[in-house]
């Protein structure tokens, strides 16, 4: 492995240009964490046992406080009655600004879409990468995701729009080498100077993106790899998505992708990469040696036919934690976990001609407390026990897509009956963010409104 001795800024300068006034995307919210009390529903805790309760949720100061049958008073209370209660979904790969391009590329191949993303990417500005995010946002809390990861180039603006929307974030600074790269500066500068300047948020962390091996060199996942450790976060990247990818850069180094950042000492425990369609079972041996993990896109890998198939059940067998994405909204269309979920389902059923595959509580078990493993956030989200987080979803079960319902059908109803229209109340860090199918604070109509103008200003679209 290369050595590295790049050394990194720690300041963050402050880019010159006309910030948007925020504010006319935002209207007043209460201050401060209210607490709130989740009257009779059926709570899908996640906790180790994965039960299944009847009762209460009481969040308090942010946090989960009691379950079962509370008694105490709250400042706000949320019938839940004929409604499920779960851990708030989890996002593990996502490129929220790309909302802006939702449509653009449907029904092409893969090297068609990415023009098209350039395309986009050499029109768009800041303030659009921000609207962008916005809407991205307010469509994953209305389907009740809390939580994300995203990775994006000018992803200071994606922070400022999560931080507007109350969610919870994971954000990476897209990094390649600095001769492919578009961006001003050197990326790994970048990026590092993202991480200075949003590494002591409450809801935002920051980590490193390496966009992938096919513009990535030895050095620049060296100084990647070397950034996070210094840093103390998390590292991201695209991994084997394609049979082009994976014999494109074994004709170039002799190697399999994984296989040459395994011997080049970047797979690591810090890392999760998006994909991996294109591995060999000595492959998963190694991403499980290294603690590595592994975001899997079924719905984008599908609608961009990459032919590969993430082996899934090999990867179990192997105790690598395994997540899921959507991926970008130009390459799924939406970002809804809910569907996610059951394509992931479907999909590995119809692979292994095995209806058994694995069932929908392990596929629940991906969107929610896998994720927080790869994360580091285990120990405070992905479940609904005492002391955690309040990131929470209620969703409608009264309602014919989901009934009839009892308690023993809940747990295969979230991942093969709901879609993200089912949610009507999402939680983030114990405030309220959507109620009754509504944003309390991110103003709906004036965001569309405005990604509409932004897609007649790039596209001249009608």
């Amino acid at each position: 492995m290369a050595t590295s001795t790049k050394t990194f800024p720690i300041v963050y300068q402050t880019p010159e240009w006309v910030r948007l006034n925020s504010l006319k995307y935002l209207q007043p919210i209460s201050a401060g964490n209210m607490s709130i009390l989740l009257k009779n529903g059926i709570v899908v805790t996640q906790n180790p046992k994965r039960e299944v309760l009847e009762g209460d949720v009481y969040v308090e100061d942010g946090r989960i406080v009691e379950l079962g049958k509370v008694r105490t008073e709250a400042e706000r209370v949320v019938d839940c009655s004929g409604k499920v209660v779960i851990p708030g979904l989890i996002n593990t790969h996502n490129h929220v600004a790309n909302t802006l391009i939702r449509g653009c590329a449907d029904d092409v191949h893969l090297h068609e879409m990415m023009e098209r993303s350039f395309d986009f990417d050499a029109k768009v500005t800041r303030r659009d990468v921000q609207v962008g995010a916005l809407l991205g946002c307010l469509e994953m809390m209305k389907s009740g995701t809390t939580t994300f990861l995203d990775a994006f180039y000018w992803e200071d603006e994606v922070a400022r729009a999560v931080r507007e929307a109350g969610m919870r974030a994971f954000l990476g600074w897209a990094v390649l080498d600095e001769e492919l790269s578009t961006q001003r500066g050197d990326p790994l500068d970048n990026c590092a100077s993202f991480i200075g300047k949003h590494k002591q948020e409450e809801l935002i962390t920051p980590l490193v993106f390496l966009m992938g091996a096919y513009v990535c060199s030895e050095e620049t996942f060296s100084e990647g790899k070397h950034l996070a450790e210094d840093e103390d976060v998390l590292l991201h990247m695209h991994l084997s998505e394609t049979r082009k990818e994976v014999y494109d850069h074994q004709k170039k180094t002799g190697m399999r992708p994984i296989e040459w950042l395994d011997k080049i000492g970047f797979l690591c425990d810090r890392l999760t990469a998006a994909h991996t369609g294109w591995v060999t079972i000595g492959e998963v041996r190694m991403l499980a040696r290294n603690g590595t993990k592994v975001s899997h896109c079924p719905v984008s890998n599908m609608k961009l036919a990459t032919g590969g198939v993430a082996p899934l059940p090999e990867m179990f067998e192997n105790d690598v934690t395994v997540t899921l994405g959507t991926d970008s909204p130009i390459s799924n269309n939406g970002l809804d976990m809910f569907e996610t979920m059951k394509f992931c389902a479907l999909l590995h059923k119809a692979d292994r001609w095995d209806a058994r595959v694995f069932d929908a509580q392990k596929v629940f078990d991906l969107a929610t407390i896998e994720g927080a493993r790869a994360l580091r956030m285990e120990d405070r989200i992905g479940s609904i026990e005492e002391g955690k987080r309040a990131d929470l979803a209620v969703l409608d079960f009264n309602v014919p897509r989901t009934t009839p319902c009892g308690k023993s059908r809940v747990v295969s109803h979230l991942v093969y009956s709901c879609n993200g229209s089912n949610t009507s109340t999402t939680i983030i860090d114990g405030k309220i963010v959507v109620n009754e199918g509504r944003s309390e604070h991110l103003k709906e109509d004036v965001i569309l409104e405005r990604a509409n103008e932004i897609a007649v200003e790039l596209f001249e679209e009608e």
